[in-house]
């Protein structure tokens, strides 16, 4: 699962390209941890992680004793997230790298991740349902975590690269053990069909969080970007 978590962090080739020129307004912060934008995305990252965290961890439970897939299918829809990556985060990212800042993409595949969750509630628990589910919970991936790299990037300079780089991995780290237990919990607590709705509730307001972020603070002027492609490759 630590494996999985750095996969997911760390940037994506293809999608990833150097630090660009064209950033033209970024915040410099002295300190990561008195940037209070920074910090209120970190919150509101958390609070999405934890959500998709829950496609590792309780969903596949849920697909074998709910839904009764056997383990071949289970894992054939597990490695589709991958394969949609491949296919078209690479495309889709370089189709909208540079257009909007990355905060207009963002809360977009938050709600996207949340809408995935509440299908596993409202679908019946047929083979292609699990197809539409995940298709669902990718895509919000992918428009949501290349941009949140750049996101993180753009705030850092000179000297405190090493601050935004380490709140954003302590982001995901906390959510990746919060997730499995708040699951848990809220099936132990009211079943199956209210952890997906939960999950959907929080997406929301990760999603309306982010979006205020961007309209009261980022919101440009004149036309500034910053690109999901402004991170250096690994």
């Amino acid at each position: 699962m630590f494996a999985l978590l750095l996969i997911k962090l760390m940037p994506r080739s293809g999608a990833i390209k150097g630090l660009a020129s064209e950033v033209t307004h970024t915040v410099k912060a002295a300190s990561a941890y008195k940037d209070v934008p920074y910090l209120l995305f970190l919150l509101f990252t958390t609070l999405f992680a934890t959500c998709f965290f829950q496609l590792f961890t309780i969903q596949p439970v849920f697909f074998k004793t709910q839904w009764h897939y056997n383990e071949m299918f289970i894992g054939m829809l597990m490695s589709m997230n991958g394969l949609l990556i491949i296919l078209i985060e690479m495309v889709l990212v370089h189709k909208l790298d540079g257009r909007r800042h990355p905060l207009v993409y963002i809360p977009f595949g938050v709600l996207l991740t949340g809408a995935g969750f509440v299908l596993t509630d409202i679908l019946p628990g047929v083979a292609f349902a699990g197809v539409i589910i995940i298709v669902f919970l990718t895509m919000g991936e992918i428009l949501s975590m290349p941009f949140m790299n750049a996101f993180w990037i753009s705030r850092a300079g000179d000297g405190n690269t090493g601050q935004y780089a380490g709140l954003y991995s302590m982001a995901w780290s906390t959510a990746q053990i919060v997730a499995p237990a708040m699951g848990s919990f809220l099936v132990d607590f009211n079943g199956y069909s209210f952890l997906w709705w939960a999950l959907g509730l929080i997406s929301i307001v990760s999603a309306t969080g982010l979006a205020a972020l961007y309209y009261y603070r980022f919101k440009p002027k004149c036309g500034n970007v910053i690109k999901a492609a402004d991170v250096n490759p690994t």
